[in-house]
């Protein structure tokens, strides 16, 4: 009878040991916004805690001790939105600004990732577009950032970030769990040449342990054309494939490119085909001409350069996007800005497959 009670208490102490195993998440989550205002740059601060997190401390630790994967869920409405992310910062050890590049970010979900060498809150930022298709939209830090975060806890995690629709809050997602994940590390402003190509290094995360095909695809073949699947072999965590724009293509033409393998998160970013690469800083009084300059209450932007203006962005000092204007051809309209103090502004346009900037000033 003894040996009986040993061995039923032994099974009930598995269990128990078992179930608590099983009960650490492979997850955690907390909330931030959604910001005061649309398309406004906004610092969230979210302390690393149990608190926040809403867990005990037994379960925050075991998740801090082997974090594969940081995420920033975008989303924060029903429909279709655009966000940005800028900023990013974990403690005092993990930093993103993406003033040179995207840094190894990806996306999640239906969304699609394109990085701004301007715009941010400082310089350069990472947008994200949501298709709306059901899916939560996400930006997904480097695999670099994966590890031991314990002596993290009680620090911060911080970023700036805007919405073009804060309807709800959103989540950052730490996960202690295998991520399989695509990542398309893509070349200065996404820009491809007309008749030319631009290789883009995919990596693969974490370092497949058998061979896996990538299958690429593009929503506007008539603009960005892609390879053929491509096989990625044992023990290798990176490919390197060239995508081109196509024969004919429009300049100011975009598309959605995707890197696919099944068993792994899509890969999605947007591709421009533009006759520049990046910036181009030129005298708006040639072609593109603002007045009166300085102004007070409203302004004119005039086009004589026969081509179309396909987006205008004016930016505060800050570099919060004040005004964004994308309807129809914005040649020649008069601009309303009697709602803006008064200062020095900058605006960002895309005229003909270029991107002009030029500083206006509200008196």
């Amino acid at each position: 009878m003894k040996s009986k009670s040993t061995f039923l208490f032994i099974l009930f102490l598995m269990s128990f040991i078992m179930a608590g195993a099983q009960s650490t998440p492979t997850e955690v989550t907390a909330e931030y916004g959604p910001p005061a205002e649309a398309n406004v740059w906004e610092h969230f601060t979210i302390p690393l805690t149990a608190e926040t997190f809403n867990v005990d401390e037994t379960t925050f630790d075991a998740v801090l001790a082997n974090v594969t994967s940081f995420w920033v869920r975008t989303e924060m409405h029903s429909g279709p939105d655009t966000a940005g992310l800028d900023v990013v910062k974990v403690g005092t050890t993990y930093l993103s600004n993406f003033n040179a590049s995207s840094e190894g970010w990806s996306s999640g979900g239906d969304g699609t990732m394109e990085w701004f060498p301007t715009g941010g809150y400082e310089d350069g930022f990472i947008q994200i577009a949501d298709w709306a298709t059901g899916e939560w939209s996400w930006l997904i830090a480097p695999a670099s950032w994966a590890g031991d975060w314990s002596s993290l806890k009680g620090q911060d995690i911080e970023f700036w970030y805007f919405t073009d629709h804060p309807s709800y809050s959103a989540v950052v997602k730490i996960t202690t769990g295998q991520i399989d994940r695509l990542v398309i590390n893509t070349p200065y402003f996404n820009t491809i040449l007309p008749d030319d190509s631009v290789l883009i290094e995919l990596e693969v995360m974490p370092t497949p342990e058998e061979d896996i095909i990538v299958s690429f695809s593009t929503s506007n073949p008539s603009c960005i054309t892609v390879p053929a699947p491509i096989t990625i072999l044992t023990g290798s965590s990176t490919a390197n494939v060239y995508f081109a724009a196509a024969d004919g293509a429009e300049v100011g033409c975009e598309s959605v490119v995707e890197a696919i393998s099944k068993g792994y998160i899509t890969s999605r970013i947007t591709m421009r085909v533009l006759d520049n690469y990046g910036i181009e800083e030129v005298d708006l009084s040639k072609a593109i001409t603002t007045y009166p300059n300085p102004c007070s209450g409203k302004f004119m932007l005039s086009n004589t350069s026969n081509k179309k203006i396909q987006e205008v962005v004016m930016y505060d000092l800050s570099g919060n996007a004040i005004i964004d204007l994308r309807e129809g051809d914005l040649s020649n309209m008069e601009i309303d800005v009697t709602h803006l103090p008064a200062g020095i502004y900058f605006l960002r346009m895309f005229v003909g497959g270029k991107v002009l900037t030029s500083k206006l000033i509200i008196e």
